[in-house]
């Protein structure tokens, strides 16, 4: 009989994704004949903790996401994941530089995967006790309720929060007048390079002020900077999304914080919410067309590309390097340049125009996603993960 797979959930992430992703996980690897237990941690953690150390010879490997394992100890001040020894995985969704806490820990089957190549250089290189990281993205994801392209309710749709960059900035008010500066010049620079990643930035900066830092120091400044990544985020987004407007096509937004930007007070403009992942997944598969924003992501895609594919939902997304390889543009999605968004505006107009057009790079992008970027699809990999250099972790 094969060994279990065990699924943690230690935190609740944006909208409870994780927990969707979990779903997804389990029902991929039961497909694929592997037992599976899941430990919501949320109620009862001692305990429940305790009884997985007593059977963990019956688990093959365990996943978390965003984890808070690696800080969690035991009464006596064992660290859990030094007592578990048992593969596990830490499933990062965002950049590693919030998980410096966690990554700064050095534990014997520890490993971590991440959604974005360069997450995984800078791991690599900035925490280089962690021997084993790996990149793969999150699979795409189809709602509970399909829809035809004739059944789509929706024309454009952003999903995302916001949360407005004056807040933001009265925040960095606040911090020391050295570190206010940082931040300051390292969002400054990326402004003027939608290319540059954020660490590339730092080691700019402090190539420019003669610093010379180890990389433990490094990554524990570079997580200090955590504000310049937060600002961006919510800059870009808010551009991206006044330009989409500008196309003048019924446009939903579902969010948290939006109703606080003035400009997107109009006629044809909706704003609602946030909602539950299931719900916004059934909202995307309702759209006709979604755009998405993934700043700060130059090496991998969000989730929403692949899940908009999933749901024959034309997906506008930035014209990163990667992007540019992963998806054929104007084929299966529409890649726009996130420093000229007059174009994007157009591109969303014209699309509207023609319904046919959109129908067909859906039907190529449904492939394609079928084909290669399934939870069943990554559940094989994190299988072969498992076994790394032809030895177990």
């Amino acid at each position: 009989m094969k060994k279990t797979v065990l699924l943690f959930e230690s935190r609740d992430l944006c909208y409870e994704s994780n927990q969707y992703f979990m779903g997804c996980l389990e029902e991929a690897f039961e497909e694929l004949g592997y037992p599976v237990e899941s430990c919501d941690l949320s109620i009862g953690m001692e305990e429940k903790l305790e009884r997985i150390l007593e059977r963990q010879a019956n688990y093959l490997a365990a996943f978390d996401f965003n984890s808070l394992l690696p800080r969690l100890e035991l009464e006596d001040g064992t660290p859990y994941l030094k007592a578990f020894s048992v593969p596990f995985f830490n499933y990062l969704v965002d950049h590693p530089l919030y998980h410096h806490v966690g990554l700064k820990r050095e534990f014997p089957f520890y490993a971590v995967i991440c959604i974005d190549q360069c997450h995984k250089r800078y791991i690599e290189r900035y925490y280089p006790h962690i021997e084993h990281v790996f990149y793969l993205p999150l699979g795409g994801m189809e709602a509970a309720s399909e829809r035809s392209f004739d059944q789509k309710r929706l024309e454009l749709l952003f999903l995302g929060t916001y949360e407005p960059e004056e807040k933001l900035y009265r925040e960095l008010d606040e911090y020391p007048k050295a570190l206010r500066h940082e931040v300051a010049s390292l969002i400054e620079m990326m402004q003027a390079d939608h290319e540059l990643t954020q660490e590339a930035a730092l080691e700019q900066y402090l190539d420019e002020h003669n610093e010379n830092l180890c990389p433990k120091a490094f990554a524990k400044r570079l997580n200090g900077d955590y504000l310049a990544d937060k600002y961006l985020r919510n800059l870009r987004r808010k551009e991206t999304l006044l330009a989409a407007a500008e196309a003048e096509v019924p446009f939903t937004i579902a969010g948290h914080g939006w109703e606080s930007v003035e400009e997107l007070n109009r006629r044809h403009i909706t704003i609602q919410k946030g909602v539950g992942f299931a719900a916004s997944l059934q909202l995307m598969a309702n759209a006709k067309m979604l755009v998405n924003t993934t700043p700060g992501f130059h090496g991998g895609l969000h989730d929403r590309v692949y899940s908009a594919m999933m749901n024959h939902t034309l997906c506008f997304t930035e014209a990163s390097q990667f992007a540019k390889q992963a998806l054929s543009d104007g084929e299966e999605a529409v890649l726009y340049d996130s420093r000229h968004l007059d174009a994007l505006s157009e591109k969303i107009r014209i699309l509207y125009e023609h319904p046919n057009e959109i129908q067909m790079m859906t039907d190529q992008a449904f492939l394609k996603a079928k084909e290669q970027h399934t939870w069943q699809k990554r559940a094989e990999e994190m299988l072969l993960f498992m076994d790394c250099n032809g030895h177990k972790l």
